[in-house]
């Protein structure tokens, strides 16, 4: 059984999205390979407009009150209308860099000349070869530069103009010593929200806008070889003679210090920083980086194994998909896609970088699809489903720090919008850590009025203490962020009059429901809002208790909002079931507006949750909801979908939806995936290939579940059938503990070893050839191997 790691085709990426991405977490760059005229787009993580308007908005003393009131009333299209009061400024938006444009002069080569590209997972080098000449394009950590190499076998040598290429309106090119190009850039003071494209609002010289600086050096080789600074009327060129091959390596750096403050305007001094950046990496040599890139990527990507026994056809990766559409099977894509989420999140997401976006860190347009920012209401949260599964925790840290700024910044929405205490988000963030509701009185309610995102997000803290089991983060980190974010829930909790608690005012992200008024969105107590809360405050008890049975002391502050909060949680709503056998998603059994929404908010609690998912009475009403949502959607929701279908045990439902990702986007076919496997909303949004790769673990191995007190891993709790037999090694399971050896045959588990990374106690489950099921108990030590079969 071969395990397949590259992305192959046979002709050049023909737009942007069927481009090769490659990144190091804070450069990123979409290797097109063309030719004669090579096109590398660039960016840089911190490259945003902006500084962004973050303060929030003066609002009348009572509003809320009024809003509460409308809503109890059954008026809720009016409580939407008054909201929209609340609204802040917009989010600002990703920005590119620009391109670096190669071209081959002279003659275009044989005719027939042979062309590949592919992609290598397991090396993180994108490469391109056609006839004499091959290409090697990647990002590395240890150096911050991107590195291109080219070289040729033919007599004639390379003959190569580079020049920079740029979509800012604020840029300038020059030439830089002997063999380099400087662009120096200016991005937008303000970009006004996708779908509109008119509002780019440019910096100026005095304005506080983002300043970048890009440079490109090249080292020839060859005993003719010649590169030199050409000045061209459409600007400098890097002029490339008679070289067996170049090296070119390329540093960007902008002015961003912080979040909260204003970002440098000295972009000479950026400039300065690449030119120190690409000296060291020209000093160290293309073999020496390029090992040590591959050595480092491979520590990440070696972690995790996936083996099916399945063929997989000598084809290129989009004729592949097209057949597997067509009816041709191939569970080898599903290998792939499971690698290639791994890979674009070690490339898009590293230590001390900003978070992925929307679309990683690979954005070629001033004016984004929804600016090509966080949003939080599932897209941000989904790209990082994965990291604490398939061993990439270093990879969720750039989150986690958003998340801890997110609790400093949200503090002032929280108290100036709602009278609360504790810190709020809403459905938007941005480089600049914005918090309100955004669309200054122009958003529509049902996406910009939830303010529970930092409940939502204060729990991929929790995910990862349970994942690694440090005390020392849960204690300094997690546990002050989370308890904050649950006071705000606390204060947004108002009686029902059944006596229970309810959020209020409360939205379903970008879901309506019908009212005699037309389509509303605000409503209390929706089953989302509940879930997240529930989840919440029993987070806060078993991080205290957690502290306290290792013999670390809570402070007055923790102690009294423990009281406080398992006071609300014995008084929080429950969920409700409707006629149909249902989830609901609103407080009462409303009409639907639009029956097959992409969104599934209100089945939160099945996955990546667990409060559904512990309750059979909720799993067999979450069910009901998925199968009545239906399968068609777009791309990340078609993930969502297989990892809930996945927590329902029904491997057979998510390798159906499996096919529908996998599936080639355009036509009449929603969602799906680009030839380069890049996840289409349409258009293209990197979430789905994330949540794919995080739903394929579910299937595997699962571990939300707990058993007097210990994680319970369940070995192939959803295999589907056509995967009767195969492997998996690297999986991380809740309780510290590493699933290093998982084979099956005909479904049934034939070889297991459960690692301890600290020490534990879980429980494990599986069932061998014989149909038997088997529960074990076991304490490890950490560092403690066992073998289950």
């Amino acid at each position: 059984m071969r395990v397949l790691r590259e992305l192959r085709f046979q002709a050049a990426a023909q737009c942007w999205q069927e481009a090769l991405p490659v990144g190091n977490g804070r450069l990123g760059a979409m290797v097109h390979g063309r030719f004669p005229d090579e096109r590398i787009s660039l960016n840089e993580d911190t490259f945003w407009s902006g500084p962004g308007e973050t303060a929030p908005p003066d609002v009348p003393p009572g509003l809320l009150e009024e809003v509460r009131d409308l809503v109890r009333a059954g008026r809720s299209v009016a409580a939407g209308a008054l909201l929209r009061g609340t609204q802040g400024a917009d989010a600002e938006a990703y920005q590119p860099v620009g391109d670096l444009r190669i071209s081959h002069l002279g003659p275009d080569g044989p005719a027939g000349a042979t062309y590949a590209r592919w992609l290598d997972l397991r090396d993180g080098v994108a490469v391109v070869e056609r006839g004499p000449v091959r290409q090697e394009v990647f990002a590395s950590v240890g150096h911050q530069v991107l590195a291109v190499r080219l070289s040729t076998t033919d007599p004639d040598g390379l003959r190569l103009d580079l020049r920079w290429a740029t979509p800012q309106p604020r840029a300038e090119m020059r030439g830089y010593g002997s063999a380099g190009l400087a662009l120096v850039l200016t991005a937008p003071r303000h970009v006004v929200p996708w779908p509109r494209t008119d509002g780019v609002v440019p910096g100026d010289a005095d304005s506080p806008a983002m300043r970048a600086a890009a440079l490109c050096t090249a080292t020839v080789e060859g005993d003719a070889a010649a590169v030199r600074i050409e000045e061209r009327p459409d600007g400098p060129v890097l002029a490339v003679r008679a070289a067996t091959a170049v090296t070119v390596f390329v540093a960007i750096r902008t002015g961003f210090t912080t979040w909260d403050t204003p970002p440098g305007r000295d972009v000479e001094a950026c400039l300065a920083r690449c030119a120190t950046e690409v000296r060291a990496a020209g000093a160290a040599g293309w073999a020496a980086l390029r090992a040590a890139h591959v050595a480092e990527h491979r520590t990440l990507m070696d972690r995790v194994r996936l083996v099916l026994d399945a063929t997989a056809p000598e084809l290129p990766t989009d004729v592949r998909l097209a057949r597997r559409a067509a009816g041709d099977p191939d569970e080898q894509l599903c290998v792939l896609a499971f690698a290639f989420g791994r890979y674009l999140l070690a490339a898009a997401s590293r230590p001390g970088s900003q978070p992925a976006t929307l679309q990683g860190i690979w954005n070629d347009q001033v004016a984004p699809p929804w600016n090509c920012q966080y949003t939080v209401n599932i897209n941000t949260q989904m790209n990082y489903w994965p990291a604490e599964t398939t061993a990439l925790a270093e990879c969720h840290q750039p989150l986690l720090r958003l998340v801890t700024d997110l609790a400093v910044a949200g503090r002032g929405t929280a108290r100036e919008i709602y009278r609360a205490r504790g810190w709020t988000c809403h459905h938007n963030t941005d480089l600049w850590r914005i918090t309100v509701p955004v669309g200054k009185g122009h958003g529509d309610p049902k996406w910009a009025q939830w303010p529970l995102a930092g409940a939502w997000l204060s729990l991929h803290l929790a995910e990862h203490w349970r994942f690694g089991r440090d005390l020392g983060f849960l204690a300094e980190v997690v546990l002050p962020v989370a308890l904050d974010a649950a006071r705000f829930v606390r204060d947004l909790l108002v009686d029902a009059p059944d006596g229970h608690l309810v959020t209020s005012p409360s939205t379903s992200p970008e879901n309506e429901f019908g009212t005699g008024d037309g389509p509303a969105s605000v409503d209390a107590g929706t089953a989302m809002d509940l879930t997240l809360a529930r989840e919440l405050f029993e987070f806060v008890l078993e991080a205290q208790a957690a502290l306290e049975a290792a013999g670390l002391p809570l402070g007055d502050a923790a102690v009294a909002g423990r009281h406080e909060v398992r006071a609300a949680l014995a008084r929080l709503a429950p969920l409700r079931v409707g006629s149909r056998g249902q989830l609901l998603e609103w407080s009462a059994e409303y009409p639907e507006v639009e029956p097959h929404h992409r969104h599934l908010s209100h089945l939160v609690g099945l996955y990546p949750g667990q409060t559904v998912a512990r309750d059979p009475r909720l799993r067999a009403a979450a069910r009901r909801s998925l199968t009545e949502r239906g399968d068609a959607g777009t791309g990340w929701s078609i993930a969502w979908k297989i990892g809930l279908w996945a927590r329902l045990g029904d491997g057979d439902a998510a390798h159906r939806l499996l096919g529908a990702y996998l599936t080639p986007a355009g036509g009449e076919h929603q969602g799906g995936v680009y030839p380069s496997l890049l996840c289409a909303h349409p258009p293209f949004q990197i979430d789905g290939n994330f949540g794919v790769t995080a739903a394929i673990a579910e299937l595997l191995v699962q571990s939300h579940l707990v058993q007097d007190g210990a994680p319970v891993i369940e070995l192939l709790p959803a295999l589907p059938t056509a995967w009767a037999t195969g492997s998996v090694a690297g999986l991380r399971a809740r309780g510290a503990v590493t699933v290093a050896e998982l084979a099956w045959v005909d479904g049934a588990v034939v070889a297991a070893t459960l690692v301890a990374t600290a020490d534990t106690t879980v429980e494990a489950r599986w069932r061998d050839r014989a149909g038997s099921r088997h529960t074990r108990r076991l304490t490890l030590a950490a560092g403690e191997r066992t073998t289950l079969a």
